[in-house]
């Protein structure tokens, strides 16, 4: 009957479990049910009115395949959680135990809806066997998380909430009590069955409930088929609260993180296209519903795991940035504050407006009056960050940090005039002489003289020969006598391996990047264009790129503006011509080297192994640091922030004094590094230790030609 009373019996013939079995008005549950669905489809939907709230536009609607892939992919793979192997692995041990253990509560309610049969004979061993391990490792996970969260206490997870104790119980009680629930219902099947081997196949199906039933061995079988009702009421009542409560509590990461999943940027690393500049009525964001509702969503995915926050060079270093908190958590809490009012579209409620009147006036503030950049996240937060991708690169969650930052610097930049006076004089200085540095443009080919290599390269402006790449030396390579030496050895090497390439001289522009990562797209847009301009009068179709800044911009922002080239990182070309045999060094070095994995280079365009492979051909040995490849931490430079003045905080060394310090724990002979912007943060650092004498640092580049000589 649909609404009868299965009473519970001993062991069955052929070995299965009759669902609801001892649990009177069972059938209750599946009419109950629809509360907690229903309010958490309530919280779903107010969740979206505050994702619609966004007016700035995001389209992620391209590569479907691709993107059901991913959701697919890191929701159940559980890929990137896993990178932190202990806390990952309990995560997925967790996120795997509730998915079967919601599969099997769905054949449950499926049974009583449509009349699923029974599952039974060794398709019921099986079943259950998998769901009973799968459910205790789940057990297993929480116990472990919250040992690291409230034993271990690492400092990634230093903003913990009293609800995040309260949700880690929630888990762990429903966890648990399914295991008293099958515990005391085997006992009680023992105590009905004529002979133990009736009910054996229970020690296969369910090796936990049988081993949770062994303390009740001893109680009275009233007494264990009243418990076991008792607590399967509860059960019941507090999983359902799980599934209410999941869209206003941290939980809701579930389900934003698989949406974030899908809707993840599939595009390469590059800050976010400001289409019809000229036409744009304001810039940049400036309040929290000016962003697009992805980044919105961000704000809701967030799992306040403390993986950015642990590798940000700003946080480390005592700065304001967190990445965790100061941006994206004060973001949200901002966002929460300022939802209701933005969806009732109307100022203030009354209450509130009494609030107001009160005493408390003074110390209230409306989220409404409240500035997103300057009492929100604050200037100081926003111009913090290095742009060195590490807190998006170690995100289980694909949140993105940087394009929120690169917008409040838009605003604060295009729209406030509101700067630090050192990002003023950068962009003065590209205005007037088209690179940062603020020598004049005339002299940009002056290095070739200096460094006399000027009969090796092919100056496209005087001597006009054809040309297989263009070579794009950059700002640095021009104007820092340091780096010239770089640019030197580079053009003997393309030299001496029978590359023929071009240089454009005077006519080369700054990239671009420092300007735009400040915030002055409009500055960047008008040298971008430029440079495409004259790279399609010239033919170009393949570029060499010395500046991993300048690799990163014109390969993966210039396509933006329709500038598509074929653009290598000089150390991608150096690697194959030494592949191929065309650099075939003459001596080995066999020096002790410490690399340093530029930003740029690494996080933002997955170039590890090509430096490394010209380093190995140099005879170096490398010795690979803790804080190498993805987890490298940044010289301190990118983002713009070559430019701007670094203060040390008081218990903190600067950026660039404690990556050197990463670096030269093992005593290196070589620092090697593949960027201009590193050359000089790290060479500084060096000076700084006093390790000159003992510790040279070079460029991949350098080194390769040391060989060669």
């Amino acid at each position: 009957m649909t609404f009868g009373f299965h009473p519970l019996q001993g062991g069955y013939d052929v070995p299965m479990r009759i669902v609801g079995a001892n649990v009177p008005y069972e059938w209750l549950i599946y009419f109950i049910m629809f509360i907690p669905l229903g309010i958490f489809a309530y919280g779903f939907y107010k969740r979206i009115q505050v994702w619609m709230l966004a007016k700035g536009e995001i389209h992620r609607n391209d590569q479907v395949g691709q993107r059901i892939l991913s959701l697919l992919y890191y929701s159940f793979a559980q890929a990137r959680i896993i990178r932190k192997p202990l806390a990952g692995w309990m995560h997925f041990a967790l996120f795997w135990g509730f998915v079967v253990l919601a599969l099997a509560a769905g054949v449950d309610a499926a049974h009583y809806w449509i009349g699923w049969p029974h599952i039974e004979g060794g398709s019921y061993i099986w079943f259950s066997k998998v769901v009973d391990i799968m459910g205790f490792l789940a057990l297993i996970g929480i116990i472990v998380m919250a040992g690291i969260r409230y034993i271990q206490k690492p400092d990634r997870l230093n903003d913990t909430k009293k609800s995040d104790g309260w949700i880690i119980l929630l888990i762990f009680a429903i966890l648990l009590t399914g295991y008293f629930i099958e515990g005391l219902r085997i006992a009680a099947q023992i105590k009905m069955s004529t002979t133990m081997a009736q009910i054996a196949y229970e020690q296969l199906a369910s090796p936990f409930g049988w081993l949770f039933a062994a303390p009740f061995a001893g109680a009275s079988l009233d007494s264990l088929l009243m418990w076991h009702r008792i607590l399967w009421w509860f059960h019941m009542a507090i999983a359902f609260l799980f599934i209410a409560i999941l869209p206003f509590t941290k939980l809701w990461h579930i389900l934003a993180g698989m949406l974030n999943y899908t809707f993840r940027d599939l595009e390469p690393s590059a800050c976010r296209m400001v289409d019809n500049i000229e036409e744009a009525e304001t810039f940049g964001v400036e309040n929290i519903e000016d962003f697009g509702w992805k980044d919105l969503l961000d704000l809701d995915s967030c799992i306040r795991c403390g993986r950015c926050q642990e590798n940000c060079p700003a946080y480390n270093t005592g700065k304001a940035l967190n990445p965790k908190i100061t941006l994206i958590q004060h973001m949200k809490q901002h966002l929460d504050e300022k939802a209701p009012y933005l969806i009732a579209n109307k100022d203030l409620p009354e209450e509130v407006e009494a609030m107001a009147m009160t005493d408390a006036a003074e110390e209230f503030v409306s989220p409404m009056d409240k500035s997103l950049l300057y009492d929100v996240v604050t200037t100081e937060v926003i111009w913090d960050c290095t742009n060195c991708r590490a807190c998006m690169e170690h995100c289980p969650m694909f949140i993105e940090h940087i394009p929120k930052i690169v917008e409040m610097r838009r605003n604060l930049v295009m729209w406030q005039g509101d700067m630090p006076s050192e990002a003023q004089m950068a962009f003065t200085n590209m205005e007037r002489n088209y690179n940062p540095w603020g020598v004049g443009f005339a002299n940009r080919a002056e290095w070739l003289n200096e460094r006399e290599v000027r009969d090796k390269v092919n100056l496209l402006g005087e001597d006009g020969k054809e040309f297989e790449y263009l070579l794009y030396a950059g700002c640095a390579v021009s104007f820092d006598d340091r780096y010239k030496k770089v640019g030197e050895a580079l053009v003997n090497l393309l030299d001496k391996a029978g590359v023929s390439f071009g240089y454009l001289g005077v006519e080369e522009y700054c990239c671009g990047d420092s300007a735009r990562r400040l915030g002055n797209e409009y500055l960047y847009q008008t040298m971008a264009q430029q440079n495409i301009e004259t790279f399609n009068n010239y033919g170009v179709k393949k570029i060499i790129v010395v500046c991993p800044h300048g690799y990163n911009t014109l390969k993966n922002e210039y396509p933006q503006l329709g500038g598509n080239y074929e653009v290598y990182h000089y150390t991608e070309i150096l690697a194959k011509l030494v592949a191929e045999g065309k650099l075939k060094p003459s001596q080995s070095l066999g020096a002790k080297v410490s690399y340093h994995d530029s930003c740029f280079l690494g996080r933002h365009n997955g170039v590890y192994d090509q430096p490394r492979a010209v380093l190995k051909a140099a005879g170096t040995s490398i010795v690979e640091i803790e804080k190498s490849r993805e987890f490298g931490f940044c010289c301190g430079a990118g983002g713009g922030r070559m430019w701007m003045e670094e203060e040390a905080v008081e218990g903190y060394k600067r950026i660039n004094d404690t990556r050197t310090d990463q670096l030269l724990v093992s005593s290196p002979e070589m620092i090697v590094t593949n960027c201009p912007f590193c050359l000089t943060m790290i060479s500084d650092g060096v000076k700084g230790a006093e390790a000159e004498e003992q510790t040279k640092v070079f460029d991949v580049a350098e080194v390769l030609w040391k060989t060669m000589q």
